[in-house]
């Protein structure tokens, strides 16, 4: 489904701030996998999203999704077909706007050109029926604009507009860093059924080991832009957190 093969990405190259952020780095993920992904700081996780979503790109190196290189489109059209979160709510959206406005141009998004033309009235009964699937009674919120929802009520309408239009890839990054614990686990609840839900392959950063281990059926570990070990199957099952932060040191 996602091949990257011998990427390659250095920073700075050629002075004396050079760092080399992917070191020929190669992965297979298959249809339906929820990855997690963990690593200290700078050990390359979020350069590995960038150069998926191709806000970075690569020095060398294949990126093939669904069997089609992708590695030299530009970010816009990779967006297309991968959705995205990042660790701040007040990313994603338009904030002056109304979610259901917000919920419109995500909808529309490769299908329809105008704002006008986007929000129908079968359009509305979608985004009502999906909305009320997050349980956060946003539903009935549909006037009212964005900058007035907390920071967890902004990360699920983010992810639901990435969503609205099933990706082919979803790109988590930290999605649950800025909440408060139990606005984060709310939040990761309503990601995994959402994932589940539509079959979303999805590669999720995080820092938290429990998340790391209870979503998803696979962990990557790095460091130094490596990935240095892919956790799954039994070892994932029966890994313990403390084993976990002393064999990786993952702080």
């Amino acid at each position: 489904m996602l091949d990257l093969k011998d990427i390659c990405v250095t920073f700075h190259s050629n002075t004396v701030n050079e760092r080399v952020a992917l070191d020929h780095v190669s992965i297979h993920v298959e249809d339906g996998d929820f990855i997690t992904i963990l690593g200290s700081n700078g050990a390359g996780k979020s350069t590995l999203l960038n150069v998926i979503s191709g806000s970075i790109a690569t020095d060398t190196g294949k990126i093939v999704l669904d069997g089609k290189e992708i590695q030299k489109l530009p970010e816009y059209k990779r967006a297309n077909e991968i959705g995205r979160l990042f660790q701040d709510p007040m990313k994603g959206t338009a904030p002056s706007m109304t979610i259901e406005e917000n919920l419109g141009l995500a909808y529309s998004r490769g299908k329809r050109t105008t704002l006008s033309k986007a929000i129908k009235k079968a359009d509305k009964e979608i985004f009502i029926k999906k909305l009320k699937t997050l349980g956060l009674d946003l539903e009935n919120r549909l006037d009212n604009q964005v900058e007035t929802l907390s920071g967890g009520q902004r990360q699920a309408l983010t992810l639901l507009m990435s969503t609205i239009v099933t990706p082919k890839l979803l790109l988590l990054d930290e999605h649950t860093a800025a909440l408060d614990p139990k606005a984060a686990d709310q939040m990761m609840q309503i990601t995994d059924a959402l994932i589940k839900k539509n079959h979303i392959t999805t590669l999720m950063i995080t820092h938290n080991l429990k998340q790391a281990l209870d979503y998803g059926n696979k962990t990557i570990i790095m460091n130094e832009g490596k990935i240095i070990k892919v956790l799954e199957g039994k070892e994932r099952e029966t890994m313990a957190i403390d084993k976990l932060l002393t064999m990786y040191n993952l702080v």
